[in-house]
């Protein structure tokens, strides 16, 4: 009669939880605990005791955007020809790189979890020198330089509240998503490039010109417009100098690999005043955040996002449930034909020159003719609304694109040279990218020492081991044989 409760009891005393064994019953007690336990505290439990490799994050987000690239070098003197133009303009490279210190690290996360090239990440550069607010004279608008068409194509409102090719979180997702679309017609990223540019259908008609002449269809291989021709070189170029800036001559400005900012929800419509008091932010630094929105109120929709300092996303929704005056302190107003809008300004206090700028009404039109304009919902603006007005209006005014035209090239360091030799044989799939890494070198390193392109040639020398002059000190040269076919 007694057995069974003694089984019972065995049984029991057995579990995990109760085991003889304290590092059973520690591990038991970490792995099923009795509370639910928090995800950073999930996250510090697998760290200590799972048998993954946890890899440190880089400190700096150029050593992370490295180890990411990815697409082949292409054999054209155009590569060289835009890394001289970038690293004799080390200003405007680095203007470049201070524009893009605020987005930078939320377009490569984005780049990352989609398995793309790091080289996705710095098209930015050469699209508007990453500038949210650049237009081009094609009409093309924002960071990535969508024209109208294609960025209703892949969902960017154009509204007269908000333009969502400058908005960066959003037309980074379009950007990344076409370029994937892109990528998937032809299997081939400097083909997505291409197309980026001039169309995919362009790009199409010119792959199918070469594919039905017998011959390559290569981006290298095909007849395209000289902005295309130059468009990947760029970009490469780029890449090049920041995979490897003192072998340039060019020292990048440092950033930190950590997020700027983050997004929400506000779920109600708001003031660009009021959402940046909320956020304890200045209204440059929201506007800089959020170029997209182009007039004194937030209009919310369910898939349109507020970018705030991480910092001030708590502050921002703190505030907001604490907060008992209007959120809105503008409305519409529907003009009566015939009503002349000097009046208007007078009747809502507020300047003639501010009306007609908020509601993009032209400087010869004088009278209303039944649409709708925005207005103070009271009469006068005080010091900060103004404030908020000339915001909102250097905000709504487009760049030219940066090209760095106007930037003084300055010198180039000069490549030391040295004797001593040592041999190299081509392998298949090798490029000058990857022989120089091997021999740790520079591609303008290489290719300075051996009035080299961009690929490996057989029976040709290739000195290696030398560095800028002005970094060099006394650097030794190697020279490399290449002693094998070309295998590209």
């Amino acid at each position: 009669m007694l057995r069974l409760p003694a089984l019972i009891l065995s049984a029991f005393l057995a579990t995990p939880l109760l085991a003889a064994d304290p590092n059973t019953r520690f591990d038991y007690a970490l792995t099923q605990p009795a509370v639910p336990i928090s995800a950073d505290t999930q996250r510090v439990m697998q760290a200590l005791f799972s048998n993954q490799v946890i890899t440190p994050a880089e400190a700096d987000i150029w050593a992370r955007v490295r180890k990411g690239f990815a697409i082949p070098d292409i054999d054209s003197p155009l590569v060289s020809k835009w890394e001289n133009y970038y690293a004799s303009r080390p200003d405007y490279l680095n203007r470049i790189i201070s524009r893009s210190t605020p987005y930078l690290y939320f377009v490569v996360e984005e780049v990352e979890k989609r398995g793309m090239p790091m080289e996705m990440a710095l098209l930015p550069m050469i699209e508007s020198a990453y500038n949210p607010k650049a237009l081009s004279s094609a009409q093309a608008a924002g960071m990535w330089q969508f024209i109208p068409a294609t960025g209703k194509r892949y969902g960017l409102e154009r509204t007269w509240w908000y333009d969502g090719r400058r908005d960066v979180v959003a037309a980074t997702g379009a950007a990344l998503s076409y370029l994937q679309e892109i990528h998937g017609l032809f299997d081939d990223w400097q083909l997505a490039l291409a197309s980026y540019n001039w169309g995919e259908n362009a790009v199409r008609r010119a792959v199918d010109r070469n594919q039905a002449a017998g011959l390559s269809a290569s981006y290298i291989d095909l007849r395209m417009p000289d902005e295309t021709r130059n468009y990947v070189p760029k970009l490469l170029a780029i890449r090049n100098i920041i995979a490897d800036p003192a072998a340039y001559g060019v020292e990048l400005k440092p950033m930190a690999n950590q997020a700027y900012f983050t997004t929400l929800q506000p779920g109600k419509h708001m003031d660009v005043s009021i959402a940046a008091q909320l956020a304890e932010i200045s209204v440059d630094e929201l506007l800089r955040l959020n170029p997209g929105f182009i007039r004194p109120v937030i209009a919310h929709k369910e898939d349109r996002q507020l970018v705030l300092p991480i910092a001030n996303k708590a502050i921002f929704e703190r505030n907001l449930a604490q907060y008992t005056e209007p959120l809105l302190n503008w409305q519409p107003y529907v003009t009566k034909t015939g009503e002349r809008f000097e009046d208007l300004a007078t009747i809502f206090g507020i300047a003639a020159a501010e009306l007609r700028d908020m509601n993009d009404i032209a400087s010869k039109e004088n009278i209303a003719r039944g649409q709708t304009i925005l207005v103070p919902r009271l009469a006068g603006l005080d010091i900060s609304e103004r404030q908020t007005l000339a915001a909102l209006h250097k905000n709504r005014e487009s760049d030219a694109i940066d090209t760095g035209a106007n930037d003084k090239p300055k010198a180039q360091p000069v490549l030391a040279k040295n004797s001593k030799t040592t041999e190299h044989k081509v392998a298949k799939g090798d490029t000058l990218f990857n022989i120089a890494n091997r021999y740790g070198l520079s591609l303008a390193q290489l290719k300075s020492l051996n009035g080299q392109k961009n690929q490996p040639y057989c029976n040709r020398r290739y000195l290696a081991g030398a560095t800028p002059a002005k970094f060099a000190g006394e650097q030794i040269a190697q020279q490399i044989r290449c002693s094998a076919r070309r295998y590209l």
